[in-house]
């Protein structure tokens, strides 16, 4: 029998978590919780919206697990907020690790791992770490608790990504590099020393070409027809 689970959030996060738990996960969503000022409509995705205010006496801690999927507003501090709040009610949390991740690593509650993403071994992720598919974290690599890995990043082995960090699309950090916590750093950048707490890097656009994509293709010839 699949555990029960509440779902914290009804946004784009919270549907794409979804997709996970119900393809293939130890658990069965019950319903999805939201903040009471925010409850417009009674359900979502074909299930029951409960509000927070009526979660305990609704649905006991014993019997019903809580993954809470929000975004990394406030640098994951949304997300960890509600997750003390379920965590002082005692609730236990879920996890999701996607079959297709294969490998020897842990990932600690509140946490997921999705699809084709690569884990090499001896990697640990703390308690409420989103991953997205693609990510690569190197070997022994130690991700902290209310971090954010979005898709394409990639992650030296042996290195240290301290608490509340943002890594965005296809960030490069190298090998043995230690990230202090609460640092954001921006969609293709590149990190080979370490960074301390607070710390934000972003990379320049690309500039666009003067001319325009017809132009363009009429001068190159790998686009000519």
């Amino acid at each position: 029998m699949k555990k029960k689970l509440l779902l914290f959030g009804t946004g784009k996060i919270a549907e794409s978590v979804s997709y996970y738990f119900e393809r293939d996960s130890e658990y069965t969503i019950v319903s999805y919780i939201l903040d009471d000022e925010y409850v417009t409509v009674d359900s979502f995705k074909q299930k029951p919206i409960t509000k927070i205010s009526n979660v305990e006496e609704t649905f006991s801690s014993e019997e019903y697990f809580v993954f809470v999927a929000v975004g990394y507003q406030g640098m994951n501090q949304l997300r960890t907020s509600k997750v003390a709040f379920f965590k002082d009610k005692g609730y236990q949390f879920a996890q999701y690790r996607s079959p297709y991740v294969q490998g020897n690593f842990s990932i600690g509650e509140n946490s997921i791992i999705m699809d084709n993403a690569i884990i090499q071994p001896c990697a640990s992720f703390g308690n409420n770490v989103f991953v997205w598919g693609g990510a690569m974290i190197g070997h022994h690599s130690r991700i902290d608790d209310n971090c954010w890995l979005t898709g394409g990043c990639l992650i030296g082995g042996i290195s240290h990504i301290g608490e509340f960090c943002f890594v965005g699309l296809g960030t490069i950090i190298g090998h043995e590099i230690s990230i202090g916590e609460k640092c954001m750093l921006g969609a293709g950048t590149m990190t080979c020393k370490s960074l301390n707490p607070g710390t934000v890097l972003i990379a320049p656009n690309t500039e666009a070409h003067r001319l325009n994509s017809d132009q363009f293709t009429r001068m190159s010839l790998c686009f000519r027809i």
